[in-house]
């Protein structure tokens, strides 16, 4: 009861399911795509708040304001305790995402405006690491 062993062991088994449906959404292809993998990234955002724990106010309120400027999915990442957060945008909403997260999160307090610059950026997603051997 101290540790929390079910809520945290209910987490981890929750994201390990959430990683493999994400991979089988993304291998299916269908048209509904890219709106089940967002509701899969809000799953593991709640998860890690409410199971884990591992969330802070600041980033729930980021997450929030991720959401309400049009992502399909927004949770925390970087291990969470004040990490950051990933969010999934459609390519065409990206500038307006942009602007309404700087308006909302970023522009009323002067310490996360210093570090608006080097915190908010749009990416795409790619392979990730590779090894490459020289044979």
């Amino acid at each position: 009861m101290q540790f929390k062993l079910h809520q945290r062991a209910k987490h981890v088994y929750g994201e390990a399911a959430r990683v493999i449906r994400f991979k089988s959404v993304c291998d299916a292809g269908s048209a509904e795509t890219i709106t089940m993998l967002g509701e899969l990234m809000n799953q593991s955002h709640a998860s890690c708040r409410d199971l884990y724990e591992c969330s802070c106010p600041e980033l729930d309120q980021l997450v929030d304001i991720c959401l309400k400027a049009g992502a399909v999915g927004s949770r925390l990442t970087g291990a969470g305790w004040g990490g950051c957060a990933v969010s999934m945008v459609p390519s065409q909403k990206a500038e307006s995402f942009l602007q309404a997260v700087r308006d909302a999160y970023y522009s009323p307090d002067p310490r996360r405006a210093a570090m608006e610059k080097q915190s908010l950026f749009v990416t795409k997603p790619g392979s990730g690491a590779s090894v490459l051997l020289e044979e």
